[in-house]
């Protein structure tokens, strides 16, 4: 009896675990990022996003690119910037990120730059 109870229990956890990794609805993604974008854990926005890349909208991406900001995950800023398309690319709220985001990059790179000469 007590093995039964310990796989159903396993087969139980398995299927929270996978329900709510794969089939998140956008509303419910992006509310877990701008959770975790509220409590600065930019870090596990960005891996969040990753699991969830699939089905996210600008609305995601635009949050994503703000952790990356954060973060000065540049390089990391630049494999989601690739990925958009034509209608994200042409969204008011990712084109002022990507500002924000190039911006901060290019300071980021002088800085360094002005570093590096000293």
């Amino acid at each position: 009896m007590n093995s039964l109870f310990m796989f159903r229990r396993t087969v139980s956890l398995y299927q929270n675990l996978y329900k709510t990794s794969s089939s998140l609805s956008p509303r419910e993604i992006y509310s877990r990022m701008k959770k975790l974008i509220d409590s600065k854990e930019y870090k596990k926005t960005l891996d969040f996003f990753d699991q969830q890349s699939h089905s996210c909208t600008d609305f995601e991406i635009n949050l994503a690119l703000k952790a990356c900001i954060s973060l000065n995950e540049y390089q990391r800023g630049m494999n989601i910037r690739k990925k958009l398309s034509q209608n994200s690319l042409n969204n008011p709220y990712i084109q002022t990120t990507l500002i924000q985001f190039y911006s901060e990059s290019f300071i980021s790179s002088i800085t360094q730059l002005l570093l590096d000469v000293r």
